[in-house]
């Protein structure tokens, strides 16, 4: 499951805006943002725990290992921290926190098989076995003004996984339309890479932040992104979320370029016995072996606006059997007008048979200011 060479050299010939030191390691280091380029490259993992109380969106943490920044207000950045770790969740209680840690450094270092070592500075990193199967994750940044100090474990329960079916390419091209592509579209199904190292798993949390201890074991998740702009340069819309319930493990993207009527759709979908779905679309090419996220009702949103009270989440595999998921947001954090994160409850599963309930993460970044109607 490793980019090849010849992948690599292809990417690098159609792009100058960046240059790579071309990943062996499946969640390795893929390309090399820097303070001179829009380049951009994130670790991201999250632990979900179960609330103690109904209404509550229960024990959270939440991380991204960031080179470069995902959203740019100016193409001028270099005064601004290249490395940097966010931290975003919420005690039991509901109380939310949210922190930016910055760094001096931050470099991966790849080991034998797919080990994966990032060291950001001296206030975290992260160990990535080489089997895939587990991610060590430390935050050492106990002083003022950060106040964090402690680990994450996260111990897979799924395989690893690129989108679309495929098992040697990041990329999304094998689903791109066939007319021509404007640029922001060339940008996401060309170059904007997802790398899913931990589609589902266990988590086990123990970190203090500011004094409060927050240690809980919960549902995990981790993946890794990288694209040579910021996501606002060439992406308006974008959903995501993951959750485990029942025997079901699943994740889905629904984004839509700049300037673009295209929606691109990917989803996963797994138990302990198969792999139900692991496909890329565009909404219309096909009727099965699809994913089909449908935002619903309206709540108040972030700064003034509108967001939707819930969705839909539909997968139809090949064969035409449809599983049904109902996401409900319990908690927001982020909660800004271009990314909005929410933790909230599931309900579903495959239609007309048992439901299942448990806890989802998903989100919605919004850098093209679009305006949500239900």
């Amino acid at each position: 499951m490793f980019l090849s060479k010849k992948t690599c050299v292809s990417l690098l010939l159609a792009s100058s805006l960046y240059v790579s030191t071309c990943a062996v390691s499946f969640d390795g280091q893929y390309i090399q943002p820097t303070t001179t380029n829009d380049a951009v490259e994130w670790w991201w993992g999250s632990a979900v725990g179960i609330p103690e109380s109904p209404g509550s969106p229960g024990p959270v943490l939440q991380f991204l290992f960031y080179q470069g920044y995902s959203v740019l207000a100016d193409s001028d950045h270099s005064s601004l921290p290249e490395y940097y770790i966010t931290i975003n969740g919420f005690f039991p209680n509901g109380t939310d926190f949210s922190l930016t840690v910055p760094a001096t450094s931050g470099v991966i270092s790849e080991g034998n098989g797919n080990e994966v070592t990032g060291t950001w500075g001296t206030v975290g990193g992260f160990r990535i076995s080489s089997d895939l199967k587990t991610m060590f994750v430390t935050f050492t940044a106990p002083d003022a003004p950060y106040g964090i100090s402690g680990s994450m474990n996260l111990t897979s329960n799924r395989a690893n996984h690129y989108g679309c079916n495929v098992t040697d390419s990041p990329y999304f091209d094998v689903s791109k339309p066939s007319q021509t592509l404007n640029d922001p579209e060339e940008t996401l199904f060309t170059q904007l890479g997802w790398a899913v190292a931990i589609p589902g798993g266990t988590a086990d949390v123990d970190i203090t932040i500011n004094g409060t201890q927050l240690q809980f074991t919960g549902n995990g998740y981790h993946d890794q992104n990288w694209m040579p702009l910021a996501l606002n340069e060439f992406i308006s819309s974008w959903y995501f979320g993951f959750a485990e319930i029942g025997p079901y493990t699943l994740s889905y993207v629904s984004a839509t370029p700049l300037n673009s009527s295209v929606v691109f759709n990917t989803g996963y979908l797994a138990t302990d016995q198969a792999v139900l779905q692991n496909q890329c679309s565009v909404n219309g090419s096909k009727t099965t072996d699809i994913s089909i996220i449908q935002p619903t009702g309206e709540m108040a949103g972030a700064e003034g606006t509108t967001a939707p009270s819930g969705w839909t989440l539909t997968y139809v595999v090949d064969d035409g059997t449809e599983y049904e998921f109902k996401l409900v947001p319990t908690g927001v954090n982020p909660d800004i007008v271009i990314y909005q994160r929410w933790t909230g409850l599931i309900s579903g599963g495959k239609k007309g048979e048992k439901s299942y309930e448990g806890v989802a993460t998903f989100e919605w970044l919004n850098p093209g200011l679009n305006v949500y109607s239900a």
